[in-house]
C-alpha cells in the first residue's frame, strides 16, 4: 500500500517543481551557449576587449549568484548530478579570460600574477576537498575544478589591474627589432623591442594589428610604463608621432 502524502504536501507542488527544473535546465544552456559565444568571438580581431572581457568575468560570478539563490535548481560542477549544471560556461568564461589576459597585455613580471592565480587555485582546493564530496570523490574533478579557478583568478586580476589603474605613465623609447604573429588560435601581433627601462635584454610586446602592420625592424616606438591598479607594472606600445 502507497505511504500517504505529508499533511503539507499539495498536488501542485510536483508540477511546480518540475516546471522550475525545466526552465533551469533551459536557462544553464542559454547560459553555457552564451559562454561559448563569447569565447569563439574572442578568437577574432574584432573583439571589442573592454565590454566583452567585463560580461565574461561577470559570467562565473552570476553563475554564483543563481546557485546560491537557488540551490535546488542549479549548481556549479562537473559531471551528472542534481540541478542544473552552470560548470560549462564558468570554465569556458574562465579560459577565455586567462587566454585574452595572456595574448593582451603587458606586463614587466608575470610572476605575482601567477602567484596570486596559484594561492586562488589551493585555497579553492582545500576548502572544496573539505565541504564538497561530490568533487571530493573524485580527485581529477577537483583539481580540474581549481585550475579554471586560478584561471579565473589570473584573468579577473590582469584585467582590473590595467583597467583600473589610474597612475600617471612614464614615458619611454625603444626600438622594433623583428616582429611576428602568435602561433595560437588567438589573433596575437608581437614585436620584440630593444632593451628598455626595466628590461635590461629584448623583449617581446603584444600590440594591436594596425600597429603590427604599421610597424617596421628599425622603427622607434614610444611606451607608456605605469604602476597598475594592483601594483603590478604594465606597458602599451603606441607610434611615436
Amino acid at each position: 500500500m502507497n505511504a500517504p502524502y505529508p499533511s503539507n504536501h499539495r498536488p501542485g507542488d510536483d508540477h511546480s517543481r518540475e516546471r522550475g527544473s525545466v526552465q533551469a535546465q533551459r536557462l544553464a544552456l542559454g547560459f553555457t551557449v552564451a559562454a561559448i559565444g563569447l569565447a569563439a568571438w574572442s578568437l577574432f580581431p574584432s573583439f571589442p576587449a573592454g565590454q566583452l572581457i567585463a560580461v565574461v568575468t561577470i559570467i562565473p560570478l552570476l553563475a554564483l549568484v543563481l546557485t546560491l539563490r537557488f540551490p535546488d535548481r542549479f549548481r556549479i560542477g562537473l559531471g551528472s548530478g542534481y540541478g542544473a549544471n552552470l560548470g560549462t560556461g564558468c570554465i569556458v568564461a574562465a579560459g577565455t579570460l586567462a587566454a585574452r589576459t595572456l595574448s593582451d597585455l603587458n606586463l614587466v613580471s608575470w610572476l605575482p600574477l601567477t602567484a596570486f592565480a596559484i594561492a586562488v587555485a589551493l585555497v579553492f582546493l582545500i576548502v572544496a576537498a573539505r565541504f564538497e564530496t561530490q568533487l571530493r570523490r573524485r580527485g581529477w574533478r577537483l583539481l580540474v575544478a581549481a585550475l579554471f579557478v586560478g584561471a579565473y583568478a589570473f584573468g579577473t586580476l590582469g584585467q582590473f589591474n590595467v583597467a583600473l589603474d589610474r597612475s600617471a605613465p612614464a614615458l619611454l623609447r625603444s626600438r622594433v627589432l623583428g616582429k611576428h604573429v602568435g602561433h595560437s588560435r588567438l589573433a596575437t601581433y608581437r614585436v620584440t623591442l630593444e632593451a628598455w627601462g626595466p628590461f635590461a635584454t629584448a623583449t617581446d610586446a603584444h600590440v594591436a594589428q594596425a600597429l603590427y602592420e604599421r610597424l617596421q625592424p628599425g622603427d622607434t616606438v614610444c611606451l607608456r610604463l605605469r604602476d597598475g591598479a594592483f601594483r603590478m607594472a604594465w606597458f602599451s606600445v603606441a607610434a611615436c608621432r
